[in-house]
């Protein structure tokens, strides 16, 4: 009603807490002056790391400065700052125009009441900077001697950090009391670190042990509360490996943690994590969180990736993600298939609208173990990195040529492989997997974002549906797909029934049948734009009409509108190639090494007379004497095998010479 009353309703929660941040000069801290005043890391601020007003050049407020300031919210001291303050990380981006705006807006001020802006050479006295509409008495902000008027509530030093565990995140609280209470506040701010410090794990951060974040060498850091204290836990890679994994509860080690509750036995644990990848995208380790929810068979499944069983969800964990750090008590609604859904981010279930069927949703990062961490650290990046932020956050930021693009093999342990390996063994038994890598073509990935953004805008705004899907090919044409995308004049070579494009299948084992006859096969796991979908026909050179006009085409056609298994794709752009997956047959080396095997010990015989029942290669001897002979040959098959493939082998020679029993 109040918002209705001043034409405010048709805003969004986020342009509503930008326009009361510029509006209310007691929600942000004011900029410090004398940081921006002499030289050093502090100007003349005697505060120092202590000082809770913002460490931000005033020049780059007010357009392009090159002074050695703090020109980036980012930095340490502003974000403390801002966070001291309940400033939610997401944003973070617009304080440069909210305090440009509020500038602006006490400049206006000033103008229509200029009033005493008081003593400035008595800085104890800014309270008195005249009366700016009725926002009240500023009080006696630079009064330095007189430190507790700076915090008004404990809950100053409180933290608005994104979850560091579960759903909700840890918060560290400042018990401020007594006249010294800003610096008790302040303490307590840095005492209780609830985030890693990114510059640290980047390499090295200016702040030292003064920096009020972690310094640890990995985006993780598990710890149990004894006493009043915070202490590491041992096995941290083990815990955060478990942690990672949704279908698990308690990890594992002699001091187990329960994920659900974050407890240690009897005393409380938490997780300590990097900042969000959707919130700081350009900087290594940043802390990769997935979203999945719980079908009927106790099956956890990663939002936005379609399964055999379910259809895909038209948002992905990035931007739950992202509407989650905007308000992690928020009710958002999406689409999967033909069914409408709510996610209540404050209870983590997921609700079917129509049935009011409800699962469970977990949050869960993606596992970087401390090789992986080194790795990312000490190599040294290839050409120009200034231009990533639209590159997928888990990229391995050192491995992105500015042409062409480079093929990274995925540790067998990390979350990224085991979804692979999950969609790939679906339908894929009795194979050995020798490895999956990761396409990095910057060049690829960024006309993909382009058509996604074209797509969408074309449907009115609505998010595209987007699956993984398969295509296997001839290990020759590995090379020219990952630098230059697919060719439907070549792809379409196998068959053109649903039309002439490029052809996915969901299931590996229909695209099994377009690898060739090599031994060792090869086939993508793409991404694909789907979008909307018809049926296909031989004779489409493109997707039709969807009205039969000429503007409004549909983005792909299918085998069956109803449970499509096959993708026509005519527009490249729509395409991915994001992984490659090697692999062969799981009992090839052992097929080949029985039949070196049964060549061993079947000695050659001369030609039997003609019999239904005896086979060319077989030694004429009478039935007890084939019994005999039989029964050697597979003891010493058994006997060749033993090492290994005892049984196997067994099994193998005793069908072979079934026949002649």
């Amino acid at each position: 009603m109040v918002l209705r009353e001043h034409d405010l309703d048709g805003l969004h929660r986020e342009e509503l807490c930008v326009l009361l941040l510029q509006n209310d000069d007691s929600l942000l801290p004011p900029i410090c002056y004398d940081y921006n005043k002499g030289a050093g890391e502090f100007g003349k601020c005697q505060d120092g790391d202590n000082c809770t007003r913002l460490h931000i050049c005033q020049r780059y407020l007010r357009g392009v400065c090159n002074c050695p300031r703090a020109h980036h919210f980012y930095e340490p001291h502003p974000l403390n700052a801002l966070q001291c303050r309940g400033v939610p990380n997401t944003l973070i981006p617009t304080m440069k125009l909210i305090y440009m705006n509020k500038e602006a807006l006490n400049v206006r001020g000033n103008k229509d009441n200029m009033g005493n802006r008081g003593n400035m050479g008595n800085r104890g006295n800014m309270g008195n900077m005249g009366n700016k509409g009725n926002m009240g008495n500023r009080g006696n902000r630079g009064n330095r001697g007189n430190k507790g008027n700076h915090l008004d509530q404990d809950e100053a030093c409180s933290t608005d950090i994104p979850a560091v565990a579960g759903a909700t995140g840890s918060t560290a609280s400042g018990d401020a009391a007594g006249p010294s209470r800003r610096q008790t506040a302040n303490r307590n701010c840095v005492k209780d670190k609830t985030e890693i410090c990114m510059y640290f794990i980047k390499g090295h951060c200016i702040h030292g042990d003064r920096c009020f974040k972690v310094h640890h060498n990995l985006p993780y850091r598990w710890e149990v509360r004894e006493g009043q204290q915070w202490t590491a836990l041992p096995g941290n890679e083990e815990i955060e490996k478990d942690y990672c994994d949704p279908k698990k509860t308690y990890s594992r080690g002699t001091q187990p943690v329960c994920f659900d509750t974050m407890t240690c036995g009897l005393n409380k644990a938490r997780r300590l994590s990097t900042i969000s990848s959707v919130v700081q995208p350009n900087f290594i380790l940043t802390t990769e969180w997935v979203w999945y929810w719980e079908d009927e068979f106790g099956n956890w499944n990663q939002y936005a990736s379609a399964t055999a069983a379910h259809r895909m969800a038209d948002v992905s964990s990035a931007e739950l993600e992202q509407k989650f750090l905007n308000d992690d008590k928020d009710v958002m609604e999406f689409t999967a298939g033909s069914q409408n859904y709510t996610l209540s981010f404050q209870d983590m279930i997921q609700t079917n609208k129509q049935y009011s069927t409800k699962r469970l949703v977990k949050r869960r990062p993606v596992f970087v173990s401390s090789a992986e961490a080194r790795t990312m650290k000490t190599r040294k990046p290839q050409g120009n990195q200034s231009n990533v932020k639209a590159l997928p956050a888990h990229w391995d930021k050192t491995q992105i040529p500015d042409t062409g693009y480079k093929r990274v093999t995925l540790l067998k342990s990390s979350g990224e492989y085991k979804e692979i390996e999950d969609l790939f063994r679906n339908t894929m038994r009795g194979f050995d997997i020798l490895h999956i890598e990761r396409i990095q073509n910057k060049t690829l990935w960024e006309f993909f974002q382009l058509q996604k953004d074209v797509m969408r805008k074309t449907s009115g705004g609505q998010n595209i549906a987007e699956r993984k899907l398969f295509h296997g090919t001839d290990s020759k044409r590995i090379d020219a797909i990952c630098l230059n995308n697919f060719d439907w004049r070549i792809c379409g070579t196998h068959g053109t029934a649903f039309g002439k494009g490029s052809y996915f299948a969901r299931d590996a084992k229909y695209s099994h049948n377009y690898t060739g006859q090599s031994d060792i096969k090869s086939m993508f796991i793409c991404r694909i734009l789907v979008g909307d979908y018809t049926r296909g026909s031989s004779r489409y050179l493109r997707p039709p009409s969807k009205y039969g006009g000429d503007t409004l085409f549909y983005d792909s056609c299918v085998n069956n509108v109803v449970s499509p298994s096959i993708f026509v794709v005519f527009e490249k752009h729509q395409i991915y190639p994001e992984y490659l997956l090697t692999y062969k047959e799981e009992g090839l080396y052992l097929a080949q090494l029985y039949d070196h095997t049964v060549s061993m010990v079947m000695p050659s015989a001369p030609k039997p007379p003609s019999s239904p029942r005896i086979s060319a290669t077989t030694p004429q001897l009478s039935s007890s004497a084939r019994t005999v002979y039989y029964t050697s040959a597979i003891f010493q098959c058994s006997v060749l095998f033993s090492a290994v493939y005892y049984t196997s082998a067994t099994f193998q020679c005793t069908v072979l010479f079934s026949t002649v029993y």
